[in-house]
């Protein structure tokens, strides 16, 4: 486990759900129609706030507050996956802090008492209620217990996966079930390859990149061929329905 980075575990589950359920703006719309409106972080704070990716399932931005800036009132319409830099502001994203937000309305800082920067991974069918737990094959990224693979964060919708390949070193063999939003803040040279021995080379990524893979991965594994650790984040969207979530009784 990287000791450079600190992470935040949540209680996987019914925990989860129940602090879901605590929104009521989830409610409102239905399942899978929270809108945006002028209050929505990039329209009432655009200096602030900008889309990196989005497409039907997720909404990803890049925020960022200098020190003693002034950042206006302002909503998040969808929770989302938090990455916090935690590291100064000359070492970005080398410790970050994951959690969960709720997201919901933010009173902004009249004047930031330090230099903010984070990335929001929104989750759009967070007012759908969680389809059915089923069992992932064992060739799951998780099922095969390697050390360089952990579970950093869990809930009903999202698992996000901490991915991290010491230099020179291959990961075993393994699947992914669900899409993801991919998440690279840098990365040494690698090599991808699959069972049918095809092999595809990445050069080294000197800045944060953030991907979308809208299917199940196949069997795979990934080789550092550089001199530094390999690290990505992958924030797992689990199925849902298209049932909208209940409104708790008051």
């Amino acid at each position: 486990m990287n000791k450079c980075v600190r992470w935040v575990h949540f209680t996987i589950g019914v925990i989860a759900a129940a602090a879901l359920l605590q929104t009521g703006d989830l409610y409102a719309k239905g399942c899978g129609l929270i809108v945006k409106d002028s209050t929505d972080a990039v329209a009432a704070a655009p200096d602030h706030h900008k889309v990196i990716l989005e497409n039907d399932a997720v909404r990803v931005l890049e925020a960022r507050v200098p020190l003693h800036s002034h950042e206006p009132p302002h909503t998040h319409p969808w929770p989302s996956v938090f990455f916090e830099q935690t590291s100064g502001p000359d070492q970005p994203w080398k410790t970050v802090n994951i959690r969960w937000s709720q997201g919901g309305p933010s009173k902004g800082f009249e004047s930031s008492d330090r230099d903010r920067h984070n990335l929001l991974v929104e989750i759009k069918s967070a007012d759908c209620q969680p389809a059915a737990a089923t069992d992932l094959p064992d060739t799951d990224a998780v099922k095969i217990h390697d050390p360089n693979m952990t579970v950093v964060l869990e809930n009903e919708y999202v698992r996000v996966l901490s991915v991290r390949i010491p230099p020179g070193e291959k990961e075993p063999w393994h699947t992914h079930t669900w899409p993801a939003v991919v998440v690279y803040f840098s990365l040494p040279p690698s090599q991808r390859s699959l069972k049918d021995g095809t092999k595809t080379q990445r050069a080294a990524l000197k800045e944060m990149q953030v991907t979308y893979d809208p299917s199940s991965q196949p069997l795979h594994s990934v080789e550092n061929l550089g001199t530094v650790p390999y690290q990505a984040y992958r924030i797992e969207l689990k199925p849902t329905t298209e049932v909208a979530l209940a409104k708790p009784a008051k």
